[in-house]
């Protein structure tokens, strides 16, 4: 678990310091090119990683329709981040995002009839008690956090179809079908806003492709060596290393209202990815007690419990 632990841990570390580099990035240029460009280098890094590395690039015709549907949600909810980026603070967009793993939950107990525990239940009230706070933190509505909370819909309703309709392709090779398959379905939006390319903001895009495979590769790799559902709480150190850069970065300091939504999204998220618990096993008294088995016409009582003979 440790291994993954780490792993994991270092992907959620940069996850934000893209995000703030979409931001950056985002002052200069509309979020479409922005997601536009995102994409399309992280796909043509897993495209050159997947021709060193040799690895085929065929793609099951039976996949085909649900690889371009999940790059469509992720794509939509990586747009309206970037869009949100542009309008509140990092950790609020950030936050309002990681309603993601909550909706998750919510699609596969409604659609897939997966079974809502008590604490998932507890964790989604807080989740959604949380982004209320996050969407009013002054009396006003935050429109870039109702739009940040649009895109972890999205990327919800993505991880409710990954996790039940596994399409089975090499991590590089998902990677880069999604990207690329995403990139082609913003090119008509983005060349549209072609002229307000800032040719300033090359290496910074190229920055940002580079962190969007790497944070992939480390949680593929994470999940590899880990429980998922040891490794899912994992994903709200995001917002710690969200609020840190927002502050240094940018000068962002969310009010007190905004970090206690931040803290209930946070909590219920953790509450709704933990395990069901599992019955715990027949005491040592119980099997004591246990009553002869009948075989035949003999009678076969119970193996001794540990406390002795009998």
């Amino acid at each position: 678990m440790q291994n993954g632990a780490v792993l994991i841990l270092l992907s959620v570390a940069l996850t934000p310091v893209g995000d703030a580099l979409s931001k950056d990035v985002g002052a200069n240029m509309p979020p479409i090119l922005v997601v536009f460009a995102r994409y399309l280098v992280a796909g043509a890094i897993a495209g050159m990683l997947a021709t060193i590395w040799r690895v085929p690039l065929a793609i099951p015709r039976d996949v085909r329709v649900p690889l371009i549907l999940q790059s469509a949600l992720v794509i939509g909810a990586m747009t309206m981040l970037i869009i949100a980026l542009s309008k509140v603070p990092l950790a609020l967009a950030v936050g309002g995002f990681l309603v993601a793993p909550i909706v998750a939950v919510v699609i596969a107990t409604l659609a897939f009839g997966e079974t809502l525990t008590p604490a998932r239940a507890i964790g989604a009230m807080l989740s959604f008690l949380g982004a209320l706070l996050i969407l009013r933190p002054t009396g006003g509505l935050e429109t870039g956090v109702l739009i940040a909370i649009g895109g972890g819909v999205l990327l919800g309703l993505f991880l409710a179809l990954a996790g039940r309709n596994r399409l089975g392709l090499h991590p590089i090779v998902a990677l880069m079908s999604q990207c690329l398959i995403g990139a082609a379905m913003l090119t008509p939006f983005a060349l549209l806003h072609i002229s307000e390319f800032d040719p300033s903001m090359v290496f910074h895009i190229a920055a940002l492709g580079s962190l969007t495979a790497s944070t992939h590769f480390l949680t593929v790799a994470a999940y590899q060596r880990s429980a998922a559902a040891v490794l899912a709480p994992f994903f709200y150190f995001n917002l710690v290393i969200a609020l840190a850069i927002g502050f240094f970065w940018f000068n962002e300091v969310p009010k007190i209202t905004a970090l206690c939504g931040l803290s209930l999204i946070a909590f219920g998220g953790v509450l709704a990815v933990l395990p069901a618990r599992q019955p715990r096993n027949r005491s040592r008294f119980s099997r004591l007690w246990a009553k002869p088995v009948t075989v035949g016409r003999r009678h076969l009582m119970p193996r001794p419990g540990p406390l002795g003979k009998r």
